[in-house]
Formats: structure tokens, C-alpha cells, sequence
């Protein structure tokens, strides 16, 4: 990418983070989702083994101050043939410049292939073989609450909005902050989730994108995310308050676009 094309779209990213992000002495944190699609069923088993191949690179990577996390997870639903993409790797970067290095320089570094063996070297350079890739995009993180424990949690639930017009994405914060973040807070504290995180997208930008903002459920298990907790704790940390008229606060004021669920099956914290 040419220096100046570059230099303008970190300009609108840094923006965007400034008036989306809450006020904090900490760095953003930035998260690229990487969606993949397997270019068939039977390289399920080659493409795991690429993971873990990646995930011996970003572990160089953090320990050289290049990157912050990663994680791999499946998509549980939609399923089907039809489906855009099967799994989607997280990487996250604290601040401007880990993003920007990761923006401008190649995924794979210099040294890389001494970090693998023989075979995972092979892996890496099939990966185009094994898998497409969809597409990429770049969030920050708006606002979160999370358990200590949250690294070993293995279910996500993915929700994509968008907001309606004549509403913004500081409206939708502003909702997410007054209604429901109480409520994960309280979800949290009992142990019945394992985190909420709110964020906003930064790239792709432009109003032709079909989502812009993005909240992650996360928990244990299946069974954790499944379990009913709706009406007792809206009843709880909203006393007194009319359930129908705070749901209609939230319609009013963004629109629910896709749900996911997903399934991390490798962490870079993980053994």
C-alpha cells in the first residue's frame, strides 16, 4: 500500500477510535477478525493443524511486543454448505502502532520459518490450498466487562448491528451502557456469563457497510450460554422498570443485523 493511501485510512481509523471509544488512559485496543472458508470439507483436519502452525508464529509475535492475543474459533451457527465463511482467527493489537505494523508489514515475519518444523512450513505455505480467505476487518473496543477466568471460556455469541437513521453509533453506546451492560455486569458477578465486550468498527468504513457496531456474549460452555437468565435479571438490576419500554429503547435505537455463535477451539493462552 502506498505510504500516503495508508497514512490517510489510519487518519479516518484513529478518528473513528477517538469518537467511539470511551475515555481511558489505556491504549485500544483493536481486534482483526480474519474469516476463512474452507476450500473443502476434508481439509478440516489441515487447516487445525495450520492453526496451531499460526499460532507458534503469534506467540513469537507477543513475545517480540508485535501483537497481543490471538484465538481460533469455529462457527457453530449458521452452518451449512452456504455459509460465508467456517472459522475466523481474532488477533489484538494494543494501540496504533502494533495495528499499524500489522496493516503495513506482511503477516509472516522475516525469521518465521524458524519458529516452525519441516511440516508446519509446508502447512503454511498450502494455506491458500487449504482454506480461503473472506475477508478482514478491524474493531476497537468501546467498552467490556469480563471475568478473570474469561481466557478459558469457549462459546462466543457475535452480535452485528447497524444503526437506523437518524441515530448514531454514540445513541447505540449510550444504550448499551445505560441498559445492558448493568445487566452483564450483574451476569458476570454471579458467574452466570463469562464477559461482554462492546465494539465498533473502524475498517471497512462507509455507509454501504451492512454493520458497524458489535457486541461478544461469552461463556463457559454451551450449557452456560444456553441456560434462561432474561427476565430475573433485567428484573434485578432494573427494579421497577418497564422491560417493554427498555427493549424498546434498544430498537429505537440500533437494529439487530446477523447473530453468531462460535466456538474457540485454540487460544494463544491456551497449552
Amino acid at each position: 500500500m502506498k505510504p500516503i493511501i495508508f497514512s490517510v485510512l489510519l487518519a479516518i481509523l484513529l478518528c473513528q477510535a477517538n469518537t467511539t471509544s470511551a475515555q481511558t488512559t489505556e491504549p485500544t485496543r483493536y481486534t482483526v477478525y480474519g474469516y476463512h472458508k474452507l476450500n473443502s470439507g476434508g481439509m478440516r483436519d489441515d487447516f487445525l493443524k495450520l492453526g496451531k502452525a499460526w499460532k507458534k508464529i503469534i506467540a513469537y509475535k507477543k513475545k517480540n511486543g508485535m501483537q497481543d492475543d490471538w484465538s481460533l474459533s469455529r462457527v457453530v451457527m449458521p452452518a451449512g454448505a452456504s455459509t460465508e465463511y467456517d472459522y475466523v482467527t481474532r488477533h489484538t493489537f494494543l494501540g496504533e502502532a502494533q495495528l499499524a505494523a500489522h496493516l503495513e508489514k506482511p503477516f509472516l515475519p522475516e525469521n518465521w520459518q524458524s519458529q516452525l518444523t519441516l511440516d508446519e512450513i509446508k502447512l503454511v505455505l498450502r494455506a491458500e490450498e487449504i482454506r480461503t480467505y473472506v475477508k478482514g476487518e478491524v474493531w476497537s473496543t468501546i467498552d467490556a466487562t469480563t471475568a478473570p477466568d474469561m481466557d478459558k471460556s469457549t462459546i462466543a455469541v457475535f452480535n452485528y448491528f447497524k444503526q437506523p437513521e437518524g441515530k448514531t453509533r454514540a445513541d447505540h453506546t449510550k444504550m448499551e451502557q445505560d441498559i445492558w451492560k448493568p445487566v452483564h455486569d450483574a451476569r458476570v458477578k454471579d458467574g452466570t456469563m463469562k464477559g461482554w465486550v462492546l465494539l465498533g468498527l473502524n475498517m471497512p468504513f462507509g455507509s454501504s457497510q451492512p454493520y458497524d457496531m458489535l457486541t461478544v456474549d461469552v461463556y463457559t460452555d454451551m450449557k452456560q450460554m444456553l441456560a434462561p437468565w432474561f427476565d430475573a435479571y433485567f428484573k434485578k438490576v432494573h427494579p421497577g422498570k418497564d422491560m417493554t419500554q427498555l427493549m424498546k429503547q434498544t430498537d429505537d435505537a440500533t437494529n439487530l443485523v446477523k447473530g453468531e455463535v462460535r466456538m474457540v477451539v485454540d487460544r494463544l493462552s491456551w497449552e
